[in-house]
């Protein structure tokens, strides 16, 4: 068997469907070998960074994924979404092609040597957590499957092998060939347990506790187990946005995501707790405001499978546990806990819920254009309880995470650590492939949308995949504009049409590729715009005109003397 057959064998193994590709010479062994294997199909994104982040929401809804593409400018195209996957611990394989070894450079001051020839090893080697080129043929499988258990285990993340172009034609001799048998190092329960009921101890202490639900919960699988852990203990808690989605916005303990861009009960909720319990949650000046864990009486413990994390926090964390969320919630179930007597604080919890939970949702139907708080608002009424919403980087995301109120089943992602411009239509087909039969709705502004201008052409060609596209169009960079204009008395450099940017003619843009567009530009038509658009069974376009002075609630240092009298239990 030739090695790009074997190759492919093993991408089916995995259970991977689709697999996207982008040809050249240096991989085309290993797409023949994908094009010529029963049951496991390809698409052909029309960039590499497209490819990236396709697989980035693919693996996201899926669990992993694996994309392929050429040596040289192939592969460095890959960057900017294998960071998307490496920030927000995403679990997926890339190969890349190589140039045959006789034309691999030997010394590290030697440019290059062969055609496209790039160190795609050392390239990656910061933003995976394993980056290795194929140096004979019977490493192939044991590199191969050392690598997916990199990917997946502990903290996960992206994953590359460079394969040369002499390997990937190079016959296996299956006798040779050397397998992979993972060390698994198990923490002991003891310890373990011993950490759990430091963390119980004071939760039955405090009066005011909360739990911060980070990416770490839903990286690991442990919705569930979550949700019955705070039920049984009767008590609040927010969550980061990478984990919003783990339940519904009306669920009784929850109140919202904290952070710059968060809901404003959240962020007063965690000013007012006297203990903070932060599970797998990422401590980001983004995350938090500048009032977080500055008072005096808040107590923060934080369980993290990162040693680096807890090492690099930046707030004080008085109780730092390394501890698997897997290792955490299975001796959780066998532990009885005690709901906790904690009714005022709860009432305080749910007064600050009622009042700040949503903002700047104001009737605007006597204003000019698009409202897009309001929008979002009224999106979550009718979007699919088991839709996936993925949202681009800027002001739409930061609307969107302020606004729309999450159902029990639905997925709403983004890249949410990398947050580069272009994502959510990319991620948007890798989900399409990801999951075919659930509505998925890709969130962008019209700066962002240029950077997929080659991927509309994959719509045009591709009637089986339908992608609903939501494009807010303020004709400008929004959030920087906004930002710029605050930083320097005003001027707005390289943001606006004055200063440089120009818009696109979205519709144009849309009939250009076939593209089925509709418009919004009034408040009082939202319901009736996005019922229509949404009933549409094939790739649509939404173009909702929103005005370019629309800011975005920044709650940075806005609550860092709130505080609430509450009365004990």
């Amino acid at each position: 068997m030739k090695v790009s057959n074997f190759i492919a064998n093993k991408i089916k193994k995995l259970g991977i469907k689709d697999v996207p590709v982008f040809q050249g010479g240096a991989i085309m062994n290993i797409i023949d070998s994908i094009g010529i294997t029963k049951n496991l199909d390809y698409f052909c994104p029309y960039h590499e960074q497209s490819l990236a982040m396709s697989v980035d929401a693919y693996a996201r809804l899926n669990g992993f994924g694996v994309g392929c593409v050429t040596s040289g400018p192939g592969a460095t195209n890959l960057i900017t979404g294998v960071c998307c996957s490496y920030y927000d611990s995403i679990p997926c394989l890339f190969f890349t092609g190589q140039v045959g070894q006789f034309h691999i450079k030997k010394n590290s001051f030697h440019r290059q040597k062969g055609f496209q020839e790039t160190d795609v090893k050392e390239l990656f080697s910061s933003i995976t957590k394993f980056s290795y080129q194929i140096k004979d043929v019977n490493e192939v499988d044991f590199i191969i499957d050392k690598a997916i258990h990199v990917a997946k285990s502990g903290r996960p993340g992206p994953v590359v092998i460079d394969v040369p172009y002499n390997i990937q034609v190079s016959k296996i001799n299956f006798k040779k060939l050397k397998k992979f048998k993972p060390i698994i190092i198990k923490k002991k329960d003891s310890k373990i347990k011993n950490e759990i009921n430091h963390i119980l101890k004071n939760v039955y202490a405090k009066k005011r506790p909360v739990i911060i639900a980070g990416g770490g919960v839903t990286i690991s699988k442990n919705n569930d187990n979550f949700l019955n852990f705070v039920k049984k203990l009767n008590i609040p808690f927010v969550t980061s946005w990478t984990s919003q989605d783990i339940t519904k916005y009306n669920n009784k303990l929850y109140f919202g995501t904290v952070g710059r861009h968060g809901n404003q009960c959240a962020n007063e909720i965690i000013n007012n707790s006297d203990l903070v319990i932060a599970l797998g949650f990422r401590f980001t000046p983004k995350a938090i405001n500048e009032n977080f864990g500055l008072k005096e009486k808040i107590k923060i413990i934080s369980v993290d499978i990162d040693q680096i994390e807890l090492k690099e926090t930046i707030v004080k964390v008085e109780n730092k546990i390394n501890m698997d969320l897997n290792d955490f919630f299975s001796l959780i179930k066998k532990i009885k806990l005690k709901k906790i007597n904690n009714i005022s604080w709860l009432k305080l919890c749910k007064d600050l819920k009622d009042k700040k939970f949503l903002n700047n949702l104001e009737d605007a139907s006597n204003k000019k254009l698009i409202n897009p708080y309001l929008f979002f608002h009224k999106l979550s009424d009718h979007v699919k309880n088991d839709s996936v919403i993925i949202t681009d980087a800027g002001a739409n995301l930061c609307w969107c995470m302020t606004s729309f109120k999450i159902k029990s089943k639905q997925k709403l992602i983004s890249a949410w650590g990398n947050s580069p411009m272009g994502y959510s239509v990319s991620a948007g087909i890798g989900a399409c492939y990801a999951q075919p039969k659930r509505e998925i709705i890709a969130c962008i502004g019209d700066g962002s949308l240029m950077i997929n201008l080659q991927d509309l052409q994959f719509f045009k060609h591709h009637k089986n995949i339908v992608l609903k596209i939501i494009v807010f169009d303020n004709e400008t960079l929004g959030n920087t504009k906004l930002g710029t204009q605050d930083a320097f008395q005003g001027r707005t450099h390289a943001n606006d049409r004055e200063n440089g940017y120009y818009s696109p003619d979205i519709k144009k843009m849309s009939n250009a590729f076939d593209l089925d567009y509709n418009y919004l530009n009034k408040n009082n038509n939202i319901d009736k715009t996005i019922k229509g658009f949404l009933k549409k069974k094939i790739s649509s376009l939404l173009h909702v005109k929103v005005s370019s002075d629309h800011n975005v609630i920044d709650h940075t240092k806005k609550y860092l003397n709130s505080s609430y009298s509450f009365k004990k239990n």
